[in-house]
């Protein structure tokens, strides 16, 4: 991506509850958090990065999606940062998210978190940090693979519309 050419909408790929992503340079990755946690892993140097909304610490079942629990996407996403032309060695675990959407004591987000640190090291990879989110509610993370940006935005009580999207690709993407 030339530092000249913003992301559009169209080339952003919004990840849905459970699912997984790869991006890269030209594109950006998305996902809309709740008690969720938004795992990122990305190759900085080769502009590759892997977007996966993690529901669960772990678990099983079918048909959740690759990204739902915790213990599975961890792994899963450094194969497919891989498959994209990453580095094994150069990649790095940053976490989004892990809100408290409700008070029912489970602290569903803090144990997400947890197992993600966990996994990060058996993967082989580093882990980066927490980037932030809203504790006490819903927020949206964008990723930009080219520039290895990440944008969080608390969602409060506004709207994520279109308009709303195009903003935050503006934010991160500036022309």
């Amino acid at each position: 991506m030339s530092g000249s050419r913003r992301v559009r909408l169209a080339d952003a790929v919004q990840v849905p509850i459970g699912g997984i992503a790869v991006g890269r340079s030209g594109q950006v990755l998305g996902a809309l958090l709740g008690s969720c946690v938004g795992l990122v892993v990305q190759d900085l140097q080769r502009q590759v990065a892997v977007l996966a909304h993690v529901v669960r610490p772990s678990g099983v079942g079918d048909g959740m999606g690759p990204g739902y629990f915790a213990d599975r996407a961890v792994p899963r996403a450094r194969d497919l940062a891989v498959q994209a032309g990453a580095d094994p060695r150069a990649l790095i675990v940053r976490v989004v998210g892990g809100g408290s959407m409700v008070g029912n004591g489970l602290a569903i987000g803090a144990r997400n978190l947890a197992a993600i640190k966990a996994a990060t090291p058996a993967a082989g990879m580093a882990f980066g940090g927490q980037v932030g989110g809203a504790t006490d509610g819903g927020c949206v993370v964008v990723v930009d693979p080219a520039k290895g940006r990440i944008a969080v935005q608390r969602l409060g009580h506004g709207a994520l519309d279109a308009a709303a999207w195009e903003r935050i690709l503006k934010e991160i993407t500036p022309a």
